[in-house]
């Protein structure tokens, strides 16, 4: 019996939503756009750090990242990368590539945590870590949010056909 409990009281714990401290209210609401723009600061910090060269945002890029964000938030499709071929073929429609890849994540933290959550999250997974070191030279966050709060996140990672990202420094 004691087997059962301890992972549901883990789950319930785990599921607790990370709401403002009783007398502490929610900042105005923050555009979509600024959010994006946070995500995409950090990750290039990111990538600063370990001596990668940085991504160049692409808004086409944005815009399908964007559409998976609103999809999952209305529940139009699962959370996670359900649908990834259909985005990898929008973005070939405009931009010729050979390599692409892509982060989701969501949280409910407040807005002014809700982006360094996001990225700290798939900085401490191996795989979306990856992503973020890996050899690409574009990028497009789109950031959706539900009526529950509950932040979607996508961004994908596109490696441009003649392209060669680097280290900067190195040749």
């Amino acid at each position: 019996m004691r087997a059962i409990w301890f992972p549901l009281l883990a789950f319930i714990l785990c599921s607790v939503p990370h709401s403002a401290p009783a007398g502490m209210r929610e900042p105005p609401a923050v555009s979509s756009g600024t959010l994006e723009s946070k995500a995409y600061e950090l990750v290039n910090d990111h990538r600063q750090a370990m001596g990668l060269a940085s991504l160049s945002y692409d808004a086409r890029i944005a815009a399908v990242a964007r559409r998976h964000s609103e999809n999952m938030a209305a529940g139009r499709v699962p959370f996670g990368h359900e649908g990834f071929e259909e985005r990898q073929r929008a973005i070939s429609k405009t931009i010729p590539w050979t390599g692409i890849a892509e982060n989701v994540g969501m949280n409910d933290y407040p807005v002014a945590r809700t982006v360094r959550a996001a990225v700290s999250g798939w900085l401490g997974s191996r795989g979306h870590r990856k992503n973020i070191e890996g050899r690409y030279d574009a990028t497009g966050v789109g950031i959706a949010r539900d009526d529950r709060g509950t932040f979607y996140y996508t961004q994908i990672f596109v490696n441009r056909t003649g392209m060669r990202p680097s280290r900067p420094g190195l040749r």
